[in-house]
């Protein structure tokens, strides 16, 4: 496999396993929904939830074993401030991930943990739910701002040359 393919898959999997996680929690978190949805609690609802949170733990540090850490998450193109807000964004990302895991770890072990530290890693694990949907959010806006950026610098090139010929 091609170490160009390292960013897209890297943030294939991300996304796909944080909007698992994302919908399933969802319906663990709202019950009148997951009433809705499944007609009452579901096991497989649950456990796909954990099960996502060991994909959303794994596919990461398998891609970047696979690919190195410099494929995966090295800037594209010059430096500047987009390039600085990727990297803050990936340190972001990892620093969630890491966080989303160990507390979604000590509430599946919550049976072999005293409640002072299963009811705070709880209460972070919403939290950081909310930031996360947050910055996707944020995430997206950028993508799009981007992407229009780019066109009207593009359009502004193609006018200019139209102008010179």
């Amino acid at each position: 496999m091609s170490p160009a393919l390292a960013r897209p898959l890297l943030h294939t999997a991300h996304l796909v396993t944080f909007l698992a996680l994302l919908a399933t929690g969802l319906l663990l978190f709202v019950p009148s929904l997951r009433a809705a949805v499944t007609g009452g609690y579901s096991q497989v609802i649950r456990d796909t939830h954990r099960w996502g949170g060991v994909a959303f733990a794994a596919l990461p540090l398998l891609l970047l074993a696979r690919f190195g850490i410099r494929a995966s998450l090295a800037p594209t193109g010059e430096r500047g401030v987009r390039t600085l807000w990727q990297g803050l964004h990936i340190a972001l990302t990892v620093l969630l991930g890491t966080l989303f895991t160990v507390t979604g770890m000590v509430i599946w072990w919550q049976r072999h943990m005293p409640e002072s530290i299963t009811d705070p890693a709880r209460s972070l694990h919403d939290w950081l739910t909310y930031a996360a949907v947050v910055l996707v959010g944020l995430h997206l806006l950028e993508v799009g701002a981007a992407a229009i950026g780019a066109r009207l610098v593009a359009a502004g090139q193609a006018a200019e040359r139209s102008h010179t010929s």
